[in-house]
Formats: C-alpha cells, structure tokens, sequence
C-alpha cells in the first residue's frame, strides 16, 4: 500500500482518538460532577436536619450520572477495538499503539479504578440511603402518602445504587485481560 492510500486510515485514526480524548473529558467531568454534587448535597443536608430528606437525590442523580459515565467509557472502548481491529490492519506497518497495547496490557484496575467508581457512584447514594432510612421508615408525624413517596424513591434510589454497582463490576470484568489455558493453574 502506498502512503496515499494509508492517509485515509490515519485521517481517521486522528479523528478518533481526538474522540476518545473528548469521551475522557466528558467522563472527568462527570466525575468532578459527581463528587461536587455529593458533597454538597450532604453538607447542606446534615447542616439542617429538617432537610435531612434532600439526601433522596444523591442516589438518582449518583445512579444518572454513572450512566452517563459508564455510556463514555463503553463508547471509549468501541473505538478502541474499530482502531484495533479495523484501522490497525490497513495502515502499512501498523498503528504502534495498537501493537504496544497488546504487549503491555494494563494492570488489574481493581485498586485504582473499580473500588473508587463503586465508592464514588453507588457508594454515596447507599451512604445517603442509610442516612435517610430511619426518616423514610420511622419517623413519626410523617403522614401516609408521604411516607408511600418517600418510600418508593427510596427505593428506586436503592435499585439504581445497585444497578450502578453491578454496571461497574461488569465493566472491570470485561476490562480484564483473559487468561491462557497455559497460565491458569
């Protein structure tokens, strides 16, 4: 193939890891989103106890933005594997580092990435849940259709807290290099 015909892979290739940095800026952001929103909410919250219920909206919104986060990193790893398997093989000599990559495979992210988003997402809303669990099921002079809503987002808040945790772990999962036969004891 001559270099005119490799322009085209290039062209491409630049265009999409111009993408991936963006879909990275987005996720840190989200992120930054994330822990400011907490924080806030929390600090404002436990600073009035009569608006101790406002810590309802760290779990939706927690459970909201690792959707948004998780939908970049899902995005980050669909152009990775069209660079690897589509671009890498018709640019003459390769992409360098779509070669590199395979060699030096990253580490288990367990430490560094899947116990921090877990803490970060589904951590904070369950934090604000336990926080919230005596006001939604027995604190007195709360009246039925108030305590039936507090309860039903609670428990959404409850369901998209796990939702966010399981989509994490299954990420890490499918993040992790497989073992060769060879390798497993």
């Amino acid at each position: 193939m001559d270099p005119a015909q490799s322009a085209g892979p290039v062209a491409e290739y630049t265009s999409l890891r111009l993408e991936i940095d963006t879909r990275a800026k987005y996720q840190q952001q989200i992120l930054a989103l994330q822990l400011t929103l907490s924080s806030a909410v929390f600090g404002f919250a436990l600073s009035r106890p009569q608006l101790l219920a406002l810590l309802l909206a760290i779990p939706m919104s927690s459970y909201l933005l690792s959707g948004r986060y998780a939908a970049q990193r899902e995005a980050i790893r669909s152009i990775s594997h069209y660079i690897r398997d589509s671009l890498h093989p018709r640019t003459p000599g390769g992409l360098g580092w779509v070669a590199w990559s395979r060699q030096n495979p990253r580490p288990n992210r367990l430490i560094d990435w899947l116990i921090p988003m877990l803490l970060t997402f589904p951590g904070a809303a369950v934090l604000a849940l336990g926080w919230t669990f005596a006001l939604v099921f027995y604190r007195d002079g709360v009246g039925v259709p108030a305590r039936i809503g507090l309860i039903v987002v609670w428990l959404a808040g409850l369901f998209g807290s796990a939702v966010s945790a399981w989509t994490f772990v299954r990420i890490y999962r499918e993040a992790r290099p497989a073992r060769s036969s060879a390798s497993r004891p």
